[in-house]
């Protein structure tokens, strides 16, 4: 197993955007030390104070002081950006990571009407998974034809298209997709071979292995080579000397989290029990659930160990970071703690070996 960070600055409550941009920064470098493989930058469904608009400029300042971890978009929202933009953007910001740079795309649910008549884009928001899905094969034409072509869709049009510069990967950049349990979605991404981002920290492991099912399928359908190495899982975790030191540190910010996300449920209503209202979401029924990881090293390992093996496995665990439950230096501590003391114990793990190993506990 490997892991990585999934950044969403948007939530992060700096009164200067560049203040919250140091220390996305600051966290992807410790991230490259510390032997993380991936870092994803969130380009958020709302604007926020600290949103982080087009994460192609952070991702630009973080290749030149990182050595090793790959960038990942996540995700281009598709709706709002014409397809030829968003090509000679990617195939920019490979170049300047020489190649460390992976093209996430989605905005199937996320696109908000807000955002859509911000760009005076006259369609229905029920309309945007078909302006995915087209764009996506406009994309494709993008990244791999080398003469000029034509392209007549609903949505976008381009005449003598032509992409400049060409991408530092051939034949093109890796791509992935925004998968939250639409089967369709999982579907187009299993036919072309897109890498699955799957969860968004509230899923149970049963609901991704049944997502990670119905992408193999599709995929072996497709003729497509697929693994469950391809698949990215995000997840809130925190790691603190022990149990109880881990949740006095983030009790106070995970709290405010909570809160915030009852603003916009749809995700905790997936997971809570029937008969629940949002007032019983509490901040203990987050941990004891599972929504979110808080602990010493042996509760995380515990935890992480437990969701990999009822999820069926996965390639690469993202860490969410920018949530403000806890001070920038504790969160560093949580990342050390992470790498040194949890990460090796699963690094062994292999989805594709059935069934997983499991690891011993730290002495």
């Amino acid at each position: 197993m490997d892991f990585g960070l999934f950044s969403e600055s948007g939530h992060r409550l700096n009164p200067r955007a560049a203040d919250a941009y140091d220390e996305d920064l600051a966290e992807v470098i410790l991230g490259d030390q510390l032997g993380m493989t991936e870092a994803w930058i969130a380009e958020p469904n709302h604007v926020r104070p600290n949103t982080v608009t087009h994460a192609y400029f952070l991702m630009a300042r973080a290749a030149a002081v990182t050595d090793r971890i790959r960038f990942g978009s996540g995700i281009r929202q598709l709706p709002l950006h014409h397809p030829v933009d968003v090509a000679q953007e990617a195939n920019a910001i490979d170049n300047v990571t020489h190649g460390r740079y992976i093209f996430g795309y989605g905005g199937t649910h996320l696109v908000t009407h807000e955002q859509l008549q911000m760009r005076g884009i006259e369609v229905e928001r029920e309309e945007t998974r078909a302006m995915v899905y087209e764009s996506v094969e406009f994309l494709l034409r993008c990244f791999t034809e080398t003469e000029p072509f034509d392209f007549d869709g609903r949505y976008w049009q381009g005449r003598n298209v032509h992409i400049l510069p060409r991408p530092y990967q051939q034949p093109h950049i890796p791509i992935a997709a925004g998968c939250s349990g639409s089967t369709e979605t999982l579907e187009l991404a299993a036919r072309h071979g897109f890498a699955p981002l799957l969860g968004r920290g509230t899923d149970s492991a049963e609901e991704l292995r049944s997502w990670g099912d119905t992408y193999l399928s599709a995929a072996a359908a497709a003729g497509q080579p697929a693994s469950r190495k391809q698949f990215r899982v995000a997840h809130v975790a925190y790691v603190g000397e022990s149990d109880s030191r881990a949740r006095e540190e983030v009790y106070e910010g995970l709290c405010q989290l909570i809160e915030d996300r009852k603003k916009e449920p749809v995700y905790l209503l997936r997971r809570i029990d029937p008969g629940m209202t949002l007032d019983d979401v509490t901040f203990d029924y987050m941990l004891e659930s599972g929504f979110y990881w808080v602990g010493g090293p042996d509760t995380i390992y515990q935890r992480i160990k437990d969701f990999y093996d009822g999820s069926g496995g996965f390639g690469t665990l993202l860490m969410f970071c920018g949530l403000p439950i806890a001070p920038p230096e504790k969160i560093a501590d949580s990342m050390h703690r992470l790498m040194e003391q949890v990460a090796p114990r699963l690094a062994h793990l292999d989805p594709d070996e059935s069934p997983a190993v499991s690891g011993s506990p730290a002495s």
